[in-house]
């Protein structure tokens, strides 16, 4: 998953009261693996991602302990900058990883396309639904069957530099956000009062779009870029041109941020901990309410998705591996060192997860957020949407007819999944 620069990514559970309504709802577990004499437990399993950075670093310590447990089996992690077009291009052909680490939103699309194999026959729904929470076991099933396991739940949030700006001091508006934006950097020349990839990036801009009242994509494929909500927050997000950098993407803010150049930066749980490494002081809160509507900004809540590529030539092995990441001590591991949700129900109950404060953080804007469709029709929407923000943002076309036209390249992009 292209977890530095999102494209798509990723309602789900936050921390605190919402854990207890998840563990009321699905039940306790223990979460852990059980072992299986039918399992041959030797040979090389791949796996294709886009983890980058310290955030890698927790995820390959979890596969070593495994191939450690193991010794005939090595696990290959290869980065795929561009997972998607390299998986669609490699699996029908033959070849490719034997697991894919993705987010949901392609589950539909690559279930269509064969590039991923139901697990029923590996993984039963009991343990399914006893394991994970019910949003994780959502992501996962696609026209009832399951095609993955479920990691970790992540959206993006307001991060701020606690030496640069109090937390009583940050906007609570959409208004106020555009105000403080222009009144830091008049105060404070050559540095920004938020920062965020406003550049070309759908994913990015979804807390907008849905808190302003627009939309991407239904389930039934129905278009949503055309709609006065989607317009306004494309509008709004282009009234900070004069306050941000020239092309704002995911690595110009990201610098800023960790070089204490910017008060605010709007970005996921993947991140945090390179800023914590970078020697930024920094907090977590949710993102402001939208003026006009007094909805709040609803980022896409997404489920990194454990996948196993239809070209797996021992899906046992690559299902035992997928359980033994995904169980209650690694899960709780991820969220001590990356500060991520987890999904496993048992570790996100365990007191240690509960005590984060940057968890339980996230997990206060999960639950302003939308669900990332795992609908075929999301993974039509994301090229369209990120043209027409770039001819917006450039100033090649006007907001209203960059929507117009990516309403109609989304559209046909729909069309031919249908």
């Amino acid at each position: 998953m292209f977890d530095a620069v999102r494209k798509r990514t990723v309602g789900v559970l936050a921390l605190g009261a919402a854990v207890s309504m998840a563990l009321a709802a699905c039940g306790g577990t223990t979460g852990t693996t059980q072992p299986s004499a039918s399992i041959n437990r030797t040979g090389t399993i791949t796996i294709w991602h886009g983890w980058e950075g310290s955030y890698l670093d927790t995820k390959k310590a979890i596969f070593d302990a495994y191939m450690a447990k193991y010794p005939g089996v090595t696990i290959q992690l290869v980065h795929k900058p561009t997972l998607d077009t390299a998986v669609t291009a490699a699996v029908p052909a033959g070849q490719g990883p034997d697991i894919i680490a993705w987010v949901d939103d392609w589950v539909g699309k690559m279930a269509k396309l064969e590039i991923i194999k139901p697990l029923d026959d590996q993984v039963s729904k009991d343990f399914l639904t006893s394991t994970y929470s019910k949003p994780a076991v959502e992501a996962v099933t696609f026209d009832n069957k399951i095609y993955g396991l479920p990691e970790t739940v992540e959206a993006i949030s307001l991060i701020y530099n606690k030496k640069l700006i109090q937390q009583s001091d940050i906007p609570k508006t959409t208004t106020d956000l555009l105000t403080f934006a222009k009144t830091y950097q008049q105060s404070h020349p050559g540095q920004y009062g938020i920062v965020w990839n406003a550049f070309n990036d759908a994913y990015f801009q979804a807390p907008w779009v849905y808190g302003f009242g627009g939309f991407y994509v239904k389930a039934d494929g129905t278009v949503g870029l055309k709609e006065q909500g989607t317009k306004d927050a494309v509008k709004y997000i282009d009234s900070f041109k004069s306050v941000f950098p020239g092309k704002p993407d995911y690595g110009t803010a990201d610098q800023l941020f960790k070089d204490g150049k910017a008060a605010m930066i709007i970005n996921g749980p993947w991140s945090v901990s390179d800023y914590g490494k970078a020697g930024v002081d920094y907090g977590i809160t949710t993102l402001p309410t939208i003026s006009s509507t007094g909805k709040p900004a609803s980022p896409f809540v997404g489920v990194k998705t454990m996948m196993v590529s239809a070209n797996a030539k021992n899906v046992p092995l690559a299902v035992d591996i997928l359980k033994w990441f995904s169980n209650k001590d690694n899960q709780i591991k991820e969220a001590l060192d990356n500060k991520e949700i987890p999904s496993n129900l048992a570790a996100l109950a365990d007191p240690q997860v509960k005590a984060i404060p940057q968890v339980a953080a996230f997990g206060a804007q999960v639950a302003n957020g939308v669900p990332l469709p795992n609908t075929p029709y999301m993974t039509a929407l994301w090229d369209p949407v990120s043209k027409g923000l770039e001819a917006a943002w450039t100033g090649k076309e006007s907001a209203d007819q960059a929507m117009d036209d990516a309403q109609t390249a989304a559209e046909k992009n729909v069309a031919q999944l249908k």
